[in-house]
């Protein structure tokens, strides 16, 4: 990476080099934009634990002490592990690139991660939390996560043309590519009347400005304020900025009514299926129905349930494999352990003293 008869760069220059070429590496590996983030930010912190440890000189030592580190932070074993596989990940790079001959992340051994019984949702309490939502947007989203099982980052990348009513299917970019999930029929009826006469763009929207409008008085007694307009070229927001001059002499409001009748109808539409809809705004919307009925939950919760419910009503689990979108059946295995019912049933039914 560096020539040998070039200046040599410092210890911090050389991992941050290191960390940026690896950052390129995970692109072309093909990992999510989330996976990307999370493993380049456990670099980073390692990097700035080793001070002035060049990261190839790093022992599996170093590894563990950093570990240590991170775990008296008080994180989950789930997060230490993440941060264990994004080490090996890293200095798998490092040795394929010839500037180490061993993976240090390897020589160190982490406890096996304790099987965790994910926590569900009675029926009663979904038809509950159905039953809670104010309006045509809440009911119809809690419908299609609890109705297909999907992520929240699949379910905020659905859009409109990949809904296929008459099949009753949705085409979703998950974390392995794209994939259908399956809808029951009774949210057809919720998809229609949402959808309403849009032909394209993101399912799910947000109907009012995604920005509190700032207004703010100069010294000279001007008014200055700013939009964000959506453009499609580098999908993101650019900043607009507005302006009214003294002579005018608006007052606040007058200035505020003027912004507002300011904004193009296009930038007021622009969230109409033309931009998706945060991850966490997904999770506040079923957090926010949730807390009126006293229920504490979120997309991964309904996704669970949908799971567990199958599982209840005597689906198989590698069909259930299938609508989640696990790439292997032990991730799945797991809502085994939390259908009981489906336990209970064999017992009846096959325990010689349940005659």
């Amino acid at each position: 990476m560096y020539s040998p008869h070039s200046s040599m760069p410092s210890t911090r220059e050389f991992n941050a080099d290191l960390t940026f070429r690896f950052a390129r590496w995970l692109k072309a590996l093909g990992y999510t934009a989330t996976t990307n983030r999370q493993y380049l930010g456990c670099v980073v912190s390692l990097c700035q634990f080793l001070n002035d440890i060049p990261a190839t000189d790093v022992t599996h030592l170093d590894i563990r002490d950093f570990l240590a580190s991170i775990a008296q932070k008080g994180l989950k074993q789930a997060t230490i592990w993440r941060t264990m596989s994004a080490l090996r990940c890293f200095f798998d790079f490092l040795n394929m690139g010839g500037l180490i001959n061993w993976s240090p992340p390897r020589f160190a051994r982490l406890r096996r991660l304790r099987r965790i019984v994910p926590r569900v949702l009675t029926e009663k309490q979904v038809r509950l939390l159905l039953s809670a939502a104010r309006n045509l947007h809440e009911r119809t989203m809690i419908e299609v996560l609890y109705g297909t099982g999907a992520r929240a980052g699949e379910v905020r990348s659905m859009r409109v043309e990949d809904v296929d009513l008459a099949a009753r299917r949705i085409r979703v970019l998950g974390k392995c590519g794209y994939r259908y999930v399956l809808f029951p029929r009774a949210i057809s009826s919720y998809l229609r009347r949402y959808i309403g006469k849009r032909k394209s763009g993101y399912l799910f929207v947000a109907r009012s400005l995604s920005r509190r409008l700032n207004l703010i008085s100069t010294a000279n007694g001007a008014w200055r304020s700013y939009f964000y307009k959506y453009d499609p070229a580098v999908k993101r927001s650019l900043r607009v900025p507005w302006y009214v001059t003294k002579r005018e002499g608006l007052t606040h409001d007058q200035a505020l009514r003027r912004l507002k009748r300011d904004i193009p109808d296009s930038i007021r539409d622009l969230s109409i299926g033309k931009k998706p809809l945060a991850c966490v705004t997904v999770r506040w919307v079923v957090m926010r129905v949730g807390l009126k009925v006293g229920i504490h939950v979120n997309p991964q919760l309904l996704r669970h349930t949908f799971a567990t419910h199958l599982l209840d009503h005597g689906a198989d689990i590698r069909m259930i494999q299938e609508m989640l979108g696990h790439i292997s059946v032990s991730t799945t295995q797991k809502y085994a352990h939390v259908s009981m019912k489906q336990v209970q049933k064999v017992l009846d039914k096959c325990h010689p003293r349940n005659v």
